[in-house]
């Protein structure tokens, strides 16, 4: 009989231990100790802070355990230049907001209105000017259908490719390089331009071979310097060069 109620006691003692151990932590958490002071942001590039932070609707003085992450990384997600987002606390009270950002690698016309695209061919954003963006035009795509935050329309998923490969092969060249545009709007004529001089690619196999050897004719050749025409390497065998 005493070892039972010894039992009961002890079955209460130890509950009761627990609801105030529960009732205390509640309270420490919920203590203004541990309110967002702090929200740092790391890795971006093109998007200023406060964008990245006003995007997460995340506010300084809300309780740092209290914050809905998951909905504050679906909220930065909506943002097209935002392609991956991170959100981790650091106690007691700042966030860390890591975000991967796309690239602007391209741009389209739709009337007195610009498209901003990435390599994979999405939308960022519409301007009505892209002035030191230092972007390639892409043609070939249905300017007219295409949205912010999607890829752009095409009728054939291997432009999309396409254009991929090439932004990857000119990279941080195409300053170098000079090129102004690439023309996916025919997959088995693919265009580039290098100033006034027309590079025929064909079709989109051995792009990297077929660039060489165009770029190679371009910067070995002085008399092609400003001057019209076009280098054809669309074909295996020695390049046609024709100028104007």
């Amino acid at each position: 009989m005493i070892k039972r109620r010894r039992k009961k006691f002890m079955k209460k003692l130890v509950l009761s231990l627990l609801f105030l151990i529960g009732v205390l932590m509640t309270l420490l958490l919920k203590h203004p100790y541990f309110n967002i002071k702090d929200i740092n942001v790391k890795n971006n590039k093109n998007i200023s802070i406060s964008n990245v932070i006003e995007t997460s609707k995340i506010s300084k003085g809300n309780n740092i355990f209290y914050i809905d992450l998951d909905s504050a990384k679906k909220n930065l997600l909506k943002n097209p230049y935002i392609l991956e987002a991170q959100i981790k606390r650091k106690l007691p009270s700042t966030l860390v907001i890591t975000i991967k950002e796309r690239e602007a690698v391209f741009y389209g016309n739709k009337g007195n209105k610009y498209f901003v695209l990435d390599r994979n061919g999405a939308v960022l954003e519409e301007r009505q000017d892209i002035n030191n963006m230092k972007l390639v035009k892409l043609q070939g795509f249905d300017e007219s259908k295409s949205k912010l935050g999607q890829p752009i329309v095409v009728d054939d998923e291997r432009k999309i490719e396409t254009a991929r490969e090439l932004s990857a092969l000119l990279g941080n060249k195409k300053d170098n390089y000079g090129v102004s545009t690439v023309d996916i709007g025919d997959i088995t004529n693919i265009k580039v331009y290098y100033n006034n001089i027309c590079i025929k690619l064909g079709n989109n196999q051995s792009l990297d071979e077929k660039l060489n050897k165009a770029f190679n004719i371009v910067f070995q050749k002085e008399e092609l310097k400003g001057k019209k025409g076009y280098i054809d390497v669309s074909f295996e065998g020695n390049p046609v060069v024709f100028i104007e």
